[in-house]
């Protein structure tokens, strides 16, 4: 009983771990983000999921909730395949920490990927959004 107690605290610490120190993008400032998207270096795509666009996204984003990544790998994988990889994809969520994690994946792919954090960091710099 002791030694499956141990090897239960070292499962649990285990994954623990691994989200602590999961790898995390390079951040990049919304105006260089618009920067690179006019001068198109670079693809911006918003994970959030549908209901959360009634506040609008940024002006020319893709969106692709993370959701699909989770629940219908095959959507999301024909979505990304139309991605060029030749160009910066910046993510973004609501607060950054999604964008994280679909951009780890991303980066996985081959994308060079930054996280812009979340849209409310967008627009509150008054950059151009519109609505879904």
């Amino acid at each position: 009983m002791k030694k499956l107690n141990i090897i239960a605290i070292l499962f649990v610490t285990f994954f623990i771990m691994k989200f602590s120190f999961a790898e995390s993008l390079e951040s990049i400032s919304p105006d260089l983000a618009l920067k690179l998207q006019t001068e198109s270096k670079a693809i911006i795509i918003d994970v959030r999921e549908p209901s959360e666009l009634i506040s609008g996204k940024i002006k020319g984003a893709i969106v692709i909730p993370m959701s699909l990544m989770n629940n219908n790998r095959e959507n999301w994988n024909k979505k990304i395949a139309e991605i060029k990889k030749d160009k910066t994809v910046i993510v973004y969520c609501h607060s950054g920490r999604r964008a994280n994690l679909v951009g780890t994946e991303l980066s996985k792919l081959g994308f060079k990927v930054l996280n812009l954090g979340g849209f409310d960091n967008w627009k509150s710099n008054g950059l151009p959004i519109e609505k879904e």
